[in-house]
């Protein structure tokens, strides 16, 4: 019975030997990714003249554009030109969003910024032209659909180019798998491939 509770507690121990250092690497992860939040926010007051709602407003996606490696300055770049263009409130939100989803398909956060940026500024544009009125949800909603337009023409063209990869080192897209699937850990073929060893079976 002694034996059967010390063993227990050894177990014990050593599982929250473990636990304790996770919790604080943790928790000093939360510490860090706070004080960046913070930091953003301070910088958006002071140099992009944002109120303290107006920030408050968009503070979820603030957070979404840091956990997705977004730097401050490449965000605050994106917020300073939708301000002076009078993108604030739900539009501002939309704005932040695309971002984001710009750099969860593979962008890097300058990418993304310009990305959005652009289609932002060319939609101004358009409306301009055409001396059309939208609300921040219509305006948003239009500048989605270039994101999402840009993207998806970015996707196809990167696979295109995969696939000219492909022919050029004269093999079908599908055939790439079952080439690797006929290459042994060291590169050489395996039985079955077509490529002789160089020795005879003596048949």
């Amino acid at each position: 019975m002694k034996n059967q509770l010390y063993r227990c507690l050894i177990i014990a121990g050593i599982i929250f030997s473990f636990l304790i250092p996770a919790g604080a690497i943790a928790q000093d992860r939360d510490r860090t990714h706070d004080r960046d939040l913070i930091e953003l926010k301070q910088q958006l007051r002071d140099q992009v003249r944002l109120s303290q709602e107006e920030i408050d407003a968009v503070d979820p996606e603030l957070r979404e554009c840091l956990n997705l490696k977004g730097s401050h300055v490449q965000i605050r770049e994106m917020v300073q030109a939708a301000v002076q263009n009078n993108c604030k409130g739900t539009c501002l939100g939309e704005m932040l969003r695309n971002m984001n989803r710009a750099m969860s398909r593979g962008l890097s956060d300058k990418e993304a910024q310009e990305m959005v940026t652009s289609a932002m500024r060319e939609q101004i544009q358009d409306l301009e032209q055409k001396r059309l009125q939208l609300n921040d949800k219509e305006f948003g909603d239009r500048v989605r659909e270039r994101i999402e337009n840009r993207l998806t023409e970015r996707e196809q063209m990167q696979k295109r180019m995969q696939e000219k990869t492909m022919e050029h080192e004269g093999m079908h897209p599908m055939d790439r798998g079952m080439d690797q699937k006929r290459l042994g850990p060291d590169g050489s073929g395996t039985k079955g491939s077509g490529n002789g060893s160089g020795k005879g079976s003596g048949r």
